[in-house]
């Protein structure tokens, strides 16, 4: 009885009452974004504020990451911290390309949206960048270090992902690494002068830095409104200033990948934070907010939600890798429950061979997993949902019923409220004394955000669940739901 009543009324104290109103998005004097939030009603605390621009983001859930650039052809996995690899444009031959097959691959998997590597590390361009180069000598050259010097000269690699992505419905972005560049010999965002490989451009860093910028606009001006850019490793403090006014002219509506650094100075207003590893699991408990590289701060006054980024094949490969192995269905469900069902968005690499094709066993892999999630989560039990003014969420069956996972998720529109959580059951076959099931605490955590899943332990016949909370403001439960998936 003491826990259905603890069920029912709560712990949180403090007067209910209406939200206080939200900060509008300021800039300072230098232009950077300063964080959203509102006060909390009941402690005082800041509720970071998301923009519509993350709140859709984080219901793609899953996305991928496409890895192909010339660094597919090289047995190393791209040309990082080796910064005298420039490998020959006559390596970049996909005779087979097809990005409508990436697309089909990316649908079945169940992903919203692709970000496409469109520059890695090496410097080479997928697409025919039009860019030129003033270099140390006062000569102006073209950017010569794309797919029009290479055997498919001709070929557009970004437009075509970009039409085939519209086609299939789904979101597109780029990926562009700022940090790094081996043919321009720039490494941690600094041009190297000590020394220089033969193909390498001698410029200044100045140079690079409008290279950056008239890359970027050729990528986010002819592709239409893209969801994400990503940002691998952040951007130098000189390219700041430039990139965020370059995002807010094309490209403010999408979230940026690295958009904050960690002592809250950010590139974009809807930024999105990296979980801190590529291994596919976030904390047990991961915030919505908060700007560092973990599972993030309740706290904070920054809406910043967690992307986990990891791969399919194994050893932490995102370059196609020649008798790579994949890591199994059963890992990847692991991965998946640790990452979208830790209130992180999944972005999963996808690895086009030298072909220009997704080989068929990743084909088959994705399906696999995106079959399971379908096949598990598309359906939930169906019940009687009642809920109160106090945040709490039951429901009740018609006969007793087997469940092994509960499926929370929180109404984010005016911050995420909740910081803990308890799920209660009447367990068939349990009876008290007068004849009455008492409620059994089956699950508990404490942040939830977009989705917070929980796997018990074995599967537990049930006639009644109730799903309590404590929090900085009544929340309001998106949905909670129960499955039978492991039968």
């Amino acid at each position: 009885m003491n826990l259905l009543l603890y069920a029912l009324f709560g712990t949180c104290t403090g007067a209910y009452g209406l939200t206080t109103s939200s900060q509008l998005v300021k800039r300072d004097d230098a232009g950077l974004s300063i964080p959203k939030y509102r006060i909390s009603p009941i402690d005082g605390s800041k509720i970071a504020l998301p923009t519509k621009e993350q709140l859709a983001w984080q219901d793609n859930e899953i996305g991928v990451i496409i890895h192909f650039e010339i660094a597919t052809y090289l047995s190393v996995d791209g040309c990082n911290n080796i910064p005298n690899l420039l490998p020959n444009q006559s390596l970049f031959d996909p005779t087979l390309l097809n990005t409508d097959q990436w697309v089909d691959t990316i649908k079945s998997l169940g992903a919203k949206y692709a970000t496409l590597v469109a520059k890695h590390n090496c410097g080479f361009t997928t697409w025919p960048s039009e860019v030129t180069i003033e270099t140390r000598d006062n000569e102006t050259i073209p950017y010569n270090y794309t797919i029009a010097q290479s055997p498919v000269h001709g070929k557009d690699v970004v437009k075509s992902f970009v039409e085939s992505a519209d086609k299939g419905n789904i979101g597109h972005g780029f990926y562009y690494s700022l940090m790094w560049n081996n043919f321009l010999n720039v490494q941690s965002g600094d041009v190297i002068t000590s020394s220089w490989t033969p193909g390498q451009v001698n410029i200044t860093n100045s140079t690079y830095n409008q290279v950056v910028l008239d890359q970027l606009t050729e990528l986010w001006t002819q592709h239409g409104n893209l969801t994400e850019i990503w940002f691998d490793g952040g951007y130098t403090e000189s390219q700041q200033a430039n990139i965020q006014n370059l995002i807010e002219t094309h490209q403010s509506g999408a979230v940026v990948f690295n958009g904050c650094q960690t002592n809250g100075t950010c590139i974009s207003a809807n930024p999105v934070r990296w979980i801190g590893t590529e291994d596919g699991a976030a904390p047990e408990e991961t915030w919505s907010s908060g700007v560092t590289n973990d599972g993030g701060d309740p706290q904070s006054p920054f809406f910043c939600p967690a992307e986990c980024d990891t791969t399919l094949q194994t050893g932490d490969r995102w370059f196609y890798g020649v008798n790579q192995t994949l890591r199994s269905l059963e890992e990847m469900k692991d991965v998946y429950h640790k990452t979208v069902g830790h209130n992180c968005v999944l972005e999963l690499d996808l690895a086009p061979d030298r072909s220009g094709l997704i080989p068929s066993n990743q084909v088959a892999r994705y399906k696999e997993l995106g079959d399971f999630i379908k096949s598990c989560y598309g359906n939930p039990l169906a019940h009687e949902m009642t809920r109160n003014d106090k945040g709490v969420y039951s429901f009740s069956f018609k006969k007793p019923t087997s469940i092994d996972r509960i499926v929370l998720m929180e109404d984010q529109t005016n911050g995420q409220v909740i910081r803990s959580y308890q799920v209660f059951a009447k367990i068939a076959g349990s009876q008290a004394s007068h004849g009455d099931v008492p409620y059994t605490l089956i699950s508990n955590g404490t942040s939830v955000g977009h989705k917070k899943i929980d796997l018990l332990e074995n599967a537990i016949s049930v006639t009644d669940v109730l799903v309590n909370s404590t929090y900085v403001d009544t929340p309001k439960w998106r949905s909670v739901s129960v499955h039978l998936c492991d039968q």
